[in-house]
């Protein structure tokens, strides 16, 4: 199963979350595997965040699997608030029954994650004091 929901950010920048889950085993466990995808005002078609031109290109490359998709959810812009609600549309749309996990355990590690806007406003309030 697989669930894309896309989130209009306040840069001109729109973020795609891809969320796939495998079939369930059987104890009901899905597997979610996560893919974060990003998109500039002009561009035509979603990118990775971190491409070959990123500074931070080769430090993905050396990461595990785990902590390479926790920079590409990073460097995405999508706030908490945002992966949470794609998170919860993909486990309404697979239904009741099934126990959710995923191998980056990222509703365990999302606690720092403020996305785009909040930067975006903490910069202007130093900015303006």
């Amino acid at each position: 199963m697989i669930h894309e929901k896309i989130f209009n950010l306040a840069v001109d920048r729109e973020a795609k979350v891809i969320l796939k889950g495998g079939i369930p085993n059987i104890s009901g466990q899905i597997t979610i595997d996560f893919e974060f995808l990003i998109k500039e005002k002009n561009d035509r078609y979603f990118r990775s965040p971190i491409g070959e031109n990123h500074p931070q290109y080769w430090k993905l490359k050396r990461l595990s699997p785990e902590r390479s998709q926790l920079l590409q959810l990073e460097y995405s812009g999508l706030s908490k608030k945002q992966l949470n609600a794609a998170i919860k549309e993909f486990k309404q749309l697979a239904g009741l029954g099934y126990v959710f996990n995923d191998s980056i355990r990222i509703e365990e590690r999302m606690k720092g994650l403020k996305g785009i806007r909040s930067n975006v406003t903490g910069r202007s309030r130093v900015l303006a004091a």
